[in-house]
């Protein structure tokens, strides 16, 4: 018996040991309202109300001038949980929690700058100068790389907030000067309903090309993962939607560039929002607590597919097989299911999306090394490869405890790695869509106030 609680000790050692130099997996999420959140924090399960083995650091723009996210701007790591007065969420909740389970044995941290009302032309777009009407909006793409940003900055393009601690920089920092070794995991991106308002709609996937290839030039990282959110058909006005009649075709723009950009970048994928509820019915801009939920549910699938692809272009998460072009009064949501199965076909999770009609789902296979795709609407998933590698089975738990103090300070360059396409099975990845089907089975069962 002692011999063997010996053994035990030992491979725990060992486990320890190994999770401990394993490089924290950082993700950084970004864009306008509908990824900074209208989700209703304290009506969230006991497990997601504060995560404090997921490191997060959060900042909205609107704290440049007192802001009612003024509180919720960060300046260290903290658990991951909703912020600010009304302590709010958006899909970072559920895609941290999904990833954790996804690799245990690494740490997971979580960068968010997200400002509603902005857009790709006047406050995302490297190297722009302050916007004049709305000053608070201004330079998004430097606030969040800070020293990453190659842009240079000077006459009428002058950094209006230079001494603004930056997001991206100072976290990486921070993470190094505790000694952990870095790994830009991957982008999501929800954004794209401001311009679907405009003009910016037509020119909208050439925009969008141009910030993906930005944001992976000044990180050093040509093949970082990227998952977008397509923009809801909610904002139709035959469905009630805030978006004038006559503008259908700018919508159908955006929704479309959106889906044109994934389909022809193995290393981006997009996720579908077709069926989420408005959060009332005189804002069907946002989405309803529920929703914040499922998308970052849905935004884990489809990292995970992402990451497991092995090459085949256009990759698309299982939940993106929805109509691309929704077209005037919008489409019905197709494929609002996955269920990802291990190459012993033991592990499969039924992970339905709820909500619209059409939903006929689909599934990736890693024994095949293929995915197909439901029927729903007529997009392509398009997703080949292994479901997910995330590890191998029986990793030991990421290491626990506070997250690392430390000075903010920055860095001069990014002493990261991006993600890459990981040689590891997918068991680790099944478990982690089980769960996120258990969270839906218990969201069922009542759905939160809006």
């Amino acid at each position: 018996m002692k011999r063997s609680c010996i053994a035990v000790a030992a491979l725990a050692i060992s486990l320890s040991a190994s999770a401990a130099a394993q490089p924290v997996k950082l993700f950084v999420l970004a864009g306008q309202s509908n990824m900074v959140g209208y989700g209703v924090g304290t009506a969230l399960p006991a497990e997601l109300q504060s995560q404090p083995d997921i490191w997060y650091d959060h900042h909205n723009p609107d704290a440049r001038e007192g802001g009612p996210y003024a509180a919720a701007t960060s300046t260290d790591w903290g658990p991951l949980e909703p912020k600010g007065e009304a302590r709010r969420y958006g899909p970072e909740i559920t895609f941290g929690h999904a990833m954790a389970a996804a690799y245990p044995e690494h740490r997971i941290a979580i960068v968010k700058l997200a400002q509603g009302g902005t857009n790709l032309v006047d406050h995302w777009g490297r190297g722009l100068g302050p916007d004049p009407e709305v000053l608070y909006k201004s330079q998004l793409y430097h606030a969040l790389l800070g020293k990453l940003d190659s842009a240079t900055y000077t006459g009428d393009r002058a950094l209006r907030y230079p001494e603004e601690p930056t997001r991206l920089d100072n976290a990486l920092a921070r993470l190094e000067s505790e000694g952990h070794d870095v790994e830009i995991a991957g982008l999501l991106w929800m954004q794209g309903e401001n311009e679907a308002g405009w003009a910016a709609a037509f020119t909208y996937g050439d925009t969008l090309r141009g910030f993906i290839a930005a944001i992976r030039e000044d990180l050093g990282a040509p093949g970082l993962p990227v998952v977008l959110g397509r923009i809801s058909d909610n904002l139709y006005p035959a469905n009630g939607g805030p978006i004038a009649a006559g503008k259908e075709a700018n919508i159908d723009a955006v929704r479309a560039a959106q889906v044109a950009v994934a389909e022809e970048d193995p290393r981006v994928a997009w996720v579908d929002t077709d069926d989420f509820a408005p959060r009332r019915a005189d804002d069907t801009w946002h989405f309803d607590s529920a929703a914040y939920q499922l998308l970052g549910e849905r935004f884990a699938e489809a990292y995970l597919a992402l990451v497991g692809e092995t090459g085949s272009p256009g990759a698309s998460s299982a939940n993106s097989a929805a109509s691309a072009g929704a077209g005037g009064g919008g489409g019905a949501a197709g494929a609002s299911g996955s269920s990802v199965s291990s190459a012993s076909g033991a592990a499969s999770a039924g992970v339905g999306g709820g909500g619209a009609a059409g939903a006929s789902g689909s599934s990736v296979s890693s024994a095949s090394g293929a995915a197909s795709t439901g029927v729903g609407g007529g997009g392509a998933a398009g997703a080949s490869g292994s479901a997910a590698a995330a590890g191998s089975a029986g990793s030991a738990a990421g290491p626990s405890g506070a997250a690392p103090g430390g000075a903010g300070g920055s860095s001069s360059g990014c002493g990261c790695r991006a993600a890459g396409v990981p040689g590891q099975g997918p068991t680790a990845a099944a478990l982690a869509l089980i769960a996120l089907a258990a969270l839906r089975r218990r969201r069922r069962s009542g759905r939160e106030p809006g």
